[in-house]
């Protein structure tokens, strides 16, 4: 029987076990340890074919969470399937469950397939690989998510898009703020009533900052490039976008399977987040750590695997862009003085140059650190508020909102 916790490697563990490689001479120690924490995701079901067709119907598998070097030992000599997310996002139905072949294709962080009648599986004993069993099941894709991942299903230009994103973040910020004040009141309480006000306003504000520029990656000019051009598949004819200076955040409805399957793969846009909000934020905050954690967390609004790291000149800003930008911050700003919108101006500037010129890697905090429930906020607000502007629907605390808006009518 598997439990479905997964296990988080302490720092004690971690050190102990490295020590223990080292005066051993021999590194299995360590490799046991992260086979036994590093964990796979599992689902069982029926037949490849029935989990196909509902996989096409927009469900998603409940999965189990299994240690990888259990999996890995288990699974030996049974059909096991891996879930391709690529294939997915593409709308290839076909080519979403890979059959595995060899052992080595088996890979931490990844959702595989088993079949019930060699799983074993049952909601009391969980997964013990001992012949038939249940299924784990399905459940509904929110349409939201699924057209915020497949940047598809309403078209939006970038300004429509950011603007509906930040007015989300405002509404959920404030529902988030009494929790970030008792985490303030807890991690500085050392110093002063007014000091950790003021802190907790900055935070707020760079949490709407964040999520107002989290898709600045889709400024690059390949991808508009790419995106316009699959626009152009779904309307049937010619766009002139570069004339309009009209940028592109999401496409429109795909009329069907066959223009599906023309369409390309937009090239990664999430992870250029990163540089532009660490760059933004500390020249218009401060020098400090938490805002880079912020900047991370934004970046990996897509996929967890983000480490920060964006290549020199791997973003470059489509023509009139930098306008599209300031004309954002601005509305946020409000009004300013001709020296303030100077210093705007350069800021945006020094915060665009620093995504052209790249970021190395840098890592999310650990549950240890103090700075973990703002990565945490963080990461929750921006995927949140990207797929209730992608859906038009709340989706975080419907019930409260609804209350809130019912009192203020």
């Amino acid at each position: 029987m598997m439990s479905n916790k997964a296990r988080v490697i302490t720092p004690a563990q971690a050190i102990g076990a490295y020590e223990k490689a080292f005066r051993s001479g021999n590194p299995h120690e360590v490799e046991r340890l992260l086979r036994d924490v590093l964990n796979v995701q599992v689902a069982v079901v029926e037949s490849v074919e029935k989990a196909q067709k509902a996989l096409e119907q927009g469900k998603k598998f409940l999965t189990l969470s299994v240690p990888y070097g259990v999996f890995l030992g288990k699974s030996s000599g049974k059909e096991v399937y891996r879930l391709d997310f690529e294939a997915m996002k593409r709308g290839d139905t076909q080519n979403t469950l890979r059959k595995v072949s060899q052992r080595d294709e088996i890979l931490p962080n990844c959702t595989y397939v088993l079949l019930k009648h060699e799983a074993g599986y049952s909601h009391e004993k969980g997964l013990t690989f001992e012949g038939e069993g249940e299924i784990t099941g399905f459940e509904d894709q929110p349409e939201s998510e699924q057209r915020e991942k497949l940047t598809e299903g309403c078209f939006q230009t970038w300004m429509e898009h950011a603007q509906g994103v930040w007015q989300r973040s405002e509404e959920i910020v404030r529902l988030y703020e009494p929790f970030i004040k008792a985490w303030a009141d807890g991690v500085l309480s050392r110093y002063p009533l007014e000091q950790r006000e003021k802190f907790v306003e900055n935070l707020l504000w760079a949490f709407k900052l964040s999520a107002l520029l989290h898709d600045i990656g889709k400024l690059n000019e390949a991808w508009q490039e790419t995106v316009w051009e699959n626009e152009e598949r779904i309307r049937g004819r010619r766009v002139c976008w570069r004339q309009s200076n009209e940028f592109i955040a999401r496409t429109s409805p795909v009329p069907n399977s066959e223009t599906r399957k023309h369409l390309k793969k937009p090239p990664a846009h999430a992870p250029f987040a990163y540089p532009l909000l660490k760059t933004l934020l500390r020249a218009l905050l401060s020098g400090y750590r938490i805002w880079d954690i912020i900047a991370l967390a934004t970046a990996r609004h897509h996929s967890l695997e983000v480490g920060g790291i964006v290549e020199k000149e791997a973003f470059h800003l489509v023509d009139g862009a930098d306008k599209v930008v300031e004309d954002s911050l601005r509305k946020v700003f409000g009004d300013l003085t001709g020296e303030e919108q100077g210093e705007l101006r350069e800021v945006i500037k020094q915060a665009l140059e620093a995504v052209r010129e790249g970021s190395e890697a840098d890592e999310p905090p650990s549950p240890s650190d103090d700075f973990y429930f703002i990565y945490c906020i963080a990461s929750r607000l921006i995927k949140v508020c990207d797929w209730e502007d992608a859906g038009g629907e709340v989706i975080e605390l419907p019930d409260i909102r609804r209350e809130k808006d019912a009192a203020t009518d």
